[in-house]
C-alpha cells in the first residue's frame, strides 16, 4: 500500500484549512486543533492555499482578458470598412468596442497623484476665502 508523501499531505492540509477558514469561519487555533497540527502550520497552509488560489485566478483572468481582447479586435476589423463608409451604427459599435477594450486594458484606471500643500498655499486659500466672503456682504 502506497503512503502519502509530504507534498500530498501538505496539499490536503491546505485544502482542509481553506475550507475550515472560509466556509466554517474557524480561527487558526480551532483549525490546528481539528487537524492535529500547531497554529503556525495551520496559518502557513492557509497562506500557501490562498497564494495558489490567487495564482490560479490570475491565470484564468489573464486568459479571459486575452480572449476578450481578441474578440474585440475581430469586431473592430469587421466594423472598420463600414465605419470608413460613414455607417453611423457601425461607428457607434466601434466606439463601444473601443470603450470595452480600454476598460479591459485599464486605460480608465485612476491616476495616482502626489500633492503637497504648503503653508503658503493654505494662507493664500484662506485669504481668497475671506476676500470672497467680503464680496458677498
Amino acid at each position: 500500500m502506497a503512503t502519502k508523501t509530504n507534498a500530498d499531505i501538505a496539499l490536503q492540509r491546505e485544502d482542509e484549512v481553506l475550507i475550515l477558514r472560509t466556509r466554517d469561519r474557524l480561527q487558526f487555533r480551532e483549525i490546528a486543533e481539528r487537524l492535529g497540527c500547531d497554529v503556525k502550520n495551520a496559518h502557513e497552509a492557509w497562506v500557501r492555499g490562498r497564494a495558489k488560489q490567487a495564482a490560479a485566478a490570475a491565470a484564468q483572468y489573464g486568459a479571459y482578458v486575452g480572449e476578450q481582447l481578441a474578440i474585440i479586435q475581430e469586431i473592430i476589423t469587421g466594423l472598420m470598412p463600414k465605419v470608413r463608409k460613414g455607417d453611423v451604427r457601425a461607428v457607434e459599435g466601434m466606439c463601444r468596442a473601443l470603450d470595452h477594450e480600454a476598460k479591459l486594458l485599464g486605460l480608465y484606471a485612476p491616476v495616482k497623484a502626489s500633492v503637497t500643500v504648503t503653508d503658503e498655499m493654505t494662507e493664500r486659500v484662506k485669504a481668497l476665502a475671506e476676500e470672497l466672503a467680503g464680496l458677498a456682504d
